[in-house]
């Protein structure tokens, strides 16, 4: 029996889909620091970093709705917009669908790659370890 996927990671057209788009994945990052955003928030955040339209932030925000990635309060004359799903668990997702699709299921590439091209710090490092002890009790 195939797993059902999140509706934000099915694909529309057909074609194999291993995560978000590049301005998805910003648009969803600033209102997961905001914690609630509308449009103009977001828009004046992203068009400091690069040019960009009101109505293709727009039009971005509504598709994440659509998908269940934000969810979207109608009360007030300007929509707000919430993150319906926490940031590492569309991280933890995207990643595994990278793994599964990209890397050929191979776990142990995906953690040596990130450990081969990123210093980490001494928390992360106990985070870690923390977290391999607990899995397989070494």
């Amino acid at each position: 029996m195939q797993e059902l996927k999140p509706k934000w990671l099915r694909s529309t057209k057909g074609a194999p889909f291993t995560g978000i788009g590049s301005l998805e994945a910003d648009i969803l990052a600033i209102v997961w620091d905001l914690g609630t955003a509308k449009v103009r928030d977001v828009y004046e955040i992203l068009r400091e970093r690069r040019t960009i339209a009101y109505t293709t932030v727009m039009t971005v925000m509504n598709n994440l709705v659509k998908k269940n990635l934000l969810s979207q309060d109608r009360s007030g004359i300007a929509y707000e917009y919430t993150p319906a799903i926490p940031g590492r668990e569309v991280a933890t997702t995207v990643l595994d669908s990278v793994v599964q699709r990209l890397l050929g299921g191979s776990s142990a590439l995906a953690v040596a790659h990130l450990l081969e091209v990123r210093d980490l710090s001494d928390e992360e490092f106990e985070e870690l370890r923390s977290w391999a002890q607990q899995r397989f009790g070494k």
